[in-house]
């Protein structure tokens, strides 16, 4: 499985998913650039994804940290 389809779901309409990596990522969708450093340390793909959609609005397919 892939991160592609828990941003797909979050950015999409889709948020009541209550798994443990879409929660993270709806953290990472708020967390300032100093604490997204931090989950970064751990969970590179998820923050990659999610940053990558912040600025670029492409989603990527990247596999679960």
């Amino acid at each position: 499985m892939t991160l592609k389809i828990d941003i797909d779901n979050i950015v999409n309409g889709r948020n009541d998913a209550t798994n443990f990596t879409a929660m993270l990522m709806r953290v990472v969708f708020k967390s300032d650039r100093r604490n997204k450093a931090k989950l970064a340390r751990e969970y590179p793909n998820l923050v990659k994804t999610v940053t990558e959609f912040q600025t670029t609005g492409e989603i990527l397919d990247l596999p679960y940290d």
